[in-house]
């Protein structure tokens, strides 16, 4: 059997650093100019767009120049910011102040997250959809709600996009298939700009994983289950059920919803094999 590892998933260290970026014309690591992502809303409508009522609490993970972060939190949602750069977390607190909920510097996939801490995890075109982005998104389902991914998406940046048409919907699909949990993907044209261009309707694809109390219940059990086997190579259903102080079908089944993920949506060297005796 094989499962994700969260060590070989969080060892790259690689952080952008504040005012660099991906170059939208090249697709090459570069200064730049205009510090902000992708596309940056303006859209008043933005939260019932995306499906966000006013005073939920977001965690926006990788949140880079905090453009879609940040207008989420003026129009009334309670959102902290992570991302992994110290570069780019020092840059948004400089910049947002306390317009944010609380400043998170880390891994996404190791947040530390207590059932319905939060109504839901947001990500704006993040990178890892297969290494860590998927346990990012079973932590999402820790969450009230549940998880949101958007994908600014149209023929000319479609060579930039890299797999995220791809990987976004798998996430979701093979997600809600696994922890019987419900998903939706739609089209939606939101009011914003792209890289200072004028302001006028972008199409983007939302990607939305729901949360429930099954779903909630899997996913902890499953994060501490990836968590305790991270250093260990072979699982003894007997003992280690008992030090998780579950029962010995509840592990065999956290194993095997682990392994469907890591078979689905984690490529072979951010996994590993594990023996079950």
């Amino acid at each position: 059997m094989k499962i994700p590892s969260l060590k070989r998933i969080t060892e790259p260290t690689w952080s952008h650093k504040a005012g660099y970026g991906i170059n939208p014309d090249t697709g090459e690591f570069a200064k730049s100019k205009v510090k902000e992502q992708a596309t940056t809303p303006t859209d008043s409508n933005l939260l019932e767009k995306l499906g966000i009522k006013k005073g939920a609490k977001v965690l926006a993970i990788a949140g880079y120049y905090g453009s879609w972060a940040s207008k989420m939190a003026k129009l009334g949602a309670k959102v902290s910011y992570n991302d992994i750069s110290n570069s780019m977390v020092h840059y948004a607190k400089n910049r947002y102040g306390n317009l944010f909920q609380k400043y998170i510097l880390g891994n996404f996939e190791k947040i530390s997250q207590k059932s319905n801490e939060y109504d839901w995890t947001f990500t704006f075109e993040s990178c890892g959809g297969k290494q860590g982005l998927p346990i990012a998104y079973i932590r999402s389902l820790l969450n009230y709600r549940g998880g949101i991914l958007v994908l600014f998406y149209n023929e000319e940046h479609k060579s930039h996009m890299g797999g995220k048409p791809k990987s976004y919907p798998n996430i979701v699909k093979n997600l809600a298939k696994v922890y019987s949990a419900d998903y939706s993907i739609r089209k939606i044209d939101v009011l914003g700009s792209r890289k200072g261009n004028p302001v006028k309707m972008l199409p983007h694809f939302i990607y939305t994983l729901k949360s429930n109390d099954n779903a909630r219940r899997k996913a902890d059990l499953d994060m501490k289950v990836l968590e305790y086997f991270d250093s260990k190579r072979k699982a003894i259903l007997d003992k280690d059920s008992k030090k998780l102080h579950i029962s010995k079908s509840n592990l065999n089944s956290s194993l095997k919803r682990l392994n469907k993920v890591s078979d689905k949506l984690i490529v072979d060297e951010f996994s590993k094999e594990i023996e079950i005796k």
